[in-house]
């Protein structure tokens, strides 16, 4: 009896958050069949001006370019995981005894983006650029399904475990005989897509992560009502709901040799002028290279098809040392949506903006990154 009248009583809050999601469901359709709509126009004022061959072709690049394949910026290896079997590929730089700092990428970078952090951190620490699942010289396994937010996590957290520290330095032996080994831990860095993954893997697994550092990466419990507030930011995020869609993003970002992908990192991207972009041509071929190899193009697109599934949301700050870092001149993310983080942040947590820095912060300003992480792993209190 007492069963069914919390039942009952319930049952108006469960009828409310099934029409909440219906509605939600309903409203990213509605956006990603607008965005399909406009980036086709884009597509049709292409072929109206290049013609169908000038179009309808791309070509798979035979060899990688300079720095991109080679020891340049590091040692390449792979990482077997266990709990899927998949081989992931990383390239690292440091003494294997040194604290982990592992660094992970956004869409549509690869490893590459992380090349002068690698030789500015690698006498310190042992640094590791990985590849994610689906992008570069990692395996891509086929499905959208392979690329849930919560089996991403699972390979970072499967890294860390590999990789890592026991309490951030040298060793995972015990701490003392016969007490068992405390968990691996890292310095855990990322970037864009690789920022949200590194937000969720610090909320949910903080005995691995040392220290926090996000770069141009919303946390996902603030990005819904930050957008609903701000319509602009549904226009800077408008390849996002383009990406729900099926075949036609892989379409689109293909055509004339990947002319979209070459304007999201170069050019005005989502209509919003961003004139601090300044990727050079060497690093805007190292990631076209990763996307024109065959089915490679779906698997980067399959991590944002998992975006809007029910996931739950860690609303508790992650409770370690973190670093925020923000271009002013972000034309995919709103520089607003920084300062609205604050409830995601410890109170001693840093944000730091960079005046005239565009969204791409590991390859435009290389050097203040180094400097600003440099000073918070070291404890100082440095702001730009």
């Amino acid at each position: 009896m007492l069963l069914s009248l919390c039942s009952l009583l319930l049952a108006p809050t469960r009828l409310l958050l099934a029409l909440r999601r219906l509605l939600a469901r309903l409203g990213v359709a509605v956006a990603a069949v607008a965005a399909g709509v406009a980036y086709g126009l884009w597509g049709l004022g292409l072929l109206l001006r290049r013609g169908p061959r000038g179009t309808f072709w791309w070509r798979v690049r035979d060899r990688p370019p300079p720095g991109l394949a080679d020891g340049t910026f590091g040692e390449h290896r792979y990482l077997r995981l266990k709990a899927s079997g998949l081989r992931l590929h990383y390239v690292t730089r440091g003494p294997t005894t040194a604290p982990l700092m592992l660094l992970l990428h956004g869409f549509p970078q690869n490893w590459f983006c992380w090349r002068y952090l690698l030789q500015e951190f690698g006498t310190r620490y042992r640094v590791v650029a990985l590849d994610l699942r689906g992008y570069g010289a990692s395996e891509k396994p086929p499905g959208k399904d392979s690329y849930q937010l919560e089996v991403l996590l699972e390979d970072i957290r499967e890294v860390i475990e590999t990789l890592g520290t026991s309490e951030g330095h040298g060793g995972t032996a015990a701490v003392a005989a016969g007490a068992a080994a405390a968990p691996p831990k890292c310095i855990l860095v990322g970037h864009d897509w690789g920022g949200l993954l590194a937000w969720e893997l610090a909320a949910s697994h903080p005995a691995m992560v040392e220290k926090l550092v996000v770069m141009d990466a919303p946390h996902r419990a603030v990005m819904a009502g930050f957008a609903a507030c701000h319509p602009s930011q549904l226009l800077r995020s408008s390849y996002i709901f383009l990406f729900q869609l099926p075949w036609l993003p892989e379409l689109l970002l293909s055509l004339a040799d990947f002319e979209l992908v070459r304007t999201l990192l170069t050019g005005p991207g989502t209509g919003i002028r961003d004139p601090a972009r300044r990727l050079t041509e060497e690093e805007v071929d190292a990631y076209i290279y990763g996307l024109s190899q065959p089915r490679a193009l779906a698997p980067a697109i399959h991590h944002y098809r998992n975006l809007f599934r029910d996931t739950p949301i860690p609303r508790e700050p992650p409770p370690l040392p973190t670093l925020l870092l923000w271009g002013t001149h972000d034309a995919l993310l709103d520089a607003r949506l920084a300062s609205c983080l604050h409830p995601c942040l410890r109170p001693d947590a840093r944000l730091c903006l960079l005046p005239g820095a565009s969204h791409w912060l590991p390859e435009e300003k290389p050097r203040p990154l180094a400097h600003l992480m440099a000073d918070f792993l070291g404890g100082g209190t440095q702001h730009p």
